[in-house]
């Protein structure tokens, strides 16, 4: 389901909308424009609380399901992009 560097974090490929800022879509325009649009990300997501303020996604990871910080790492032009870089780094796509 994920690949993974360490036990403290996880790289995830997933279809999201990309948050504009950290007001969110009730309170920022950008934020409710950026929530239509769905792009293929690539996501570090840290397992285990950090000490600075980031997004949070939810996930499954060994069977449960977990509320997590992430990174955006990089966003991709089309699933093909996504599917040869998963493939490239032993990643799997999760919608």
């Amino acid at each position: 389901m994920c690949g993974s560097n360490s036990k403290k974090s996880i790289y995830i490929i997933r279809k999201m909308s990309v948050p504009h800022c950290a007001r969110g879509p009730l309170r920022c325009e950008k934020c409710r424009i950026m929530e239509k649009e769905k792009k293929i990300c690539l996501l570090k997501v840290y397992l285990e609380p950090g000490e600075i303020a980031r997004p949070v996604l939810d996930i499954y990871f060994d069977g449960e399901k977990k509320f997590c910080e992430y990174d955006l790492i990089k966003t991709f032009e089309n699933e093909e992009a996504a599917k040869e870089y998963a493939k490239r780094n032993m990643l799997n796509l999760l919608d």
